[in-house]
């Protein structure tokens, strides 16, 4: 099968949606099949992997993370037509998503789109002046983007019944993005210490995501604080960059636990993979991902989590088993985490029951079942 991905995000920029386009990638290939990737341009990066297809692009204040693509049609659309794609399956709504569900349905291609990201709840962070009009305009620009698609697939259970809501009626099929278990071969906690200039004698909480508002970073600074105060000991590492980073910089500087936080901005995917079994809790405070794959790449090392209860998380972690979910409340966070931290013998305990329950979202699982759509969709 020759499968075309439309996507706004790829490498070498990690994001969550960089990630689960590239393990599916890899694991279709593996399966034999052909995928060929439509991305925007990133600067002085050049494709190490055959079979992708570069857009031109440019850079906004809101994203200087991300490069936007100008999604020419013209572009590529002899080659694509040679290709003789048999399914097109965008990731995004705007921009490179537009455009592969217009060659989709130039070339008559059943379209798969998905949902990766809420952008309907971003309208709070990032349009707060016009967020009644954000919200309307988003659910409608998806509603009628998606129904024009032949399936959508959602990252999490409850990423499905959310965007129901918004009046989709085309089918919807919960498909996480899977994990690869040796992928996550960790770092020996005293080397990654060293490397990060952290005391050897405190423990480590991980957070790695963008650090833009949507990830909730003011709550998890705010918790911080309390499990600090009753464990000076402990050592806050945010791995990731975005438009808010030097502004999250500015708030810890000011406040009295300002050198038990590490940031490391950006790092290779290979390495984090190795640090999220070098540290104790991994704490996630987004209110907001569909999935977050990160919370199955911590699983995988055998690190337990504590997350919110909201969306994505809620389908991963199992609360008192593997992990906690805690409500909203940076208290009820905070004593989670700390719980954690104090009693090793159940920490170990919930990081093996993790790495045995997120097996249920291995790669090969997720890859077959993606597939298994495609197929009933080419048939």
């Amino acid at each position: 099968m020759k499968i075309g991905i439309f996507t706004d995000s790829y490498l070498p920029t990690p994001t969550g949606v960089a990630v689960s386009v590239e393990t599916f990638r890899k694991g279709m290939e593996h399966l034999g099949h052909d995928v060929y990737i439509f991305a925007p341009e990133f600067p002085k990066y050049r494709d190490v992997i055959p079979r992708v297809y570069r857009y031109p692009s440019f850079f906004t204040p809101v994203r200087p993370d991300a490069p936007v693509a100008l999604p020419v049609l013209n572009k590529h659309i002899g080659e694509i037509e040679k290709i003789g794609l048999d399914i097109i399956h965008t990731q995004h709504f705007f921009t490179l998503g537009q455009l592969g569900l217009t060659i989709g349905k130039k070339l008559r291609l059943p379209v798969v789109h998905t949902y990766h990201t809420l952008y309907v709840e971003y309208a709070n962070s990032y349009a707060p002046f016009m967020r009644g009009f954000a919200r309307w305009w988003l659910v409608r620009k998806s509603r009628t983007y998606s129904n024009q698609c032949q399936t959508i697939i959602a990252p999490s259970p409850s990423m499905k019944k959310l965007i129901r809501q918004y009046g989709i009626v085309t089918p919807i099929e919960a498909i996480p993005t899977g994990v690869r278990m040796d992928d996550f071969a960790a770092l020996p906690p005293e080397t990654m210490k060293h490397k990060y200039s952290i005391p050897a004698d405190r423990q480590v909480l991980l957070f790695v995501g963008r650090l833009g508002d949507e990830k909730n970073l003011r709550f998890l600074f705010r918790a911080f604080k309390t499990i600090w105060t009753r464990r000076e000991n402990t050592q806050l590492m945010l791995i990731g960059g975005g438009p808010q980073e030097d502004e999250y910089k500015k708030i810890v500087e000011r406040q009295p636990f300002a050198d038990h936080v590490t940031f490391t901005g950006f790092l290779p995917k290979g390495e984090t993979n190795k640090i999220f079994g070098a540290c104790d809790v991994f704490v996630f405070p987004s209110i907001t991902d569909a999935q977050g794959v990160v919370i199955a790449e911590t699983m995988a090392a055998g690190t337990p989590a504590v997350a919110v209860n909201r969306l994505g998380p809620t389908d991963l972690i199992r609360d008192g088993e593997d992990g906690f979910l805690t409500p909203l409340n940076e208290k009820t966070f905070a004593d989670k985490v700390i719980y954690l931290l104090e009693n090793e013998k159940i920490r170990r305990h919930f990081g093996q029951a993790a790495r045995k329950n997120v097996q249920r979202f291995s790669t090969d699982n997720s890859t077959r079942h993606m597939l298994e759509v495609y197929e009933r969709l080419t048939s």
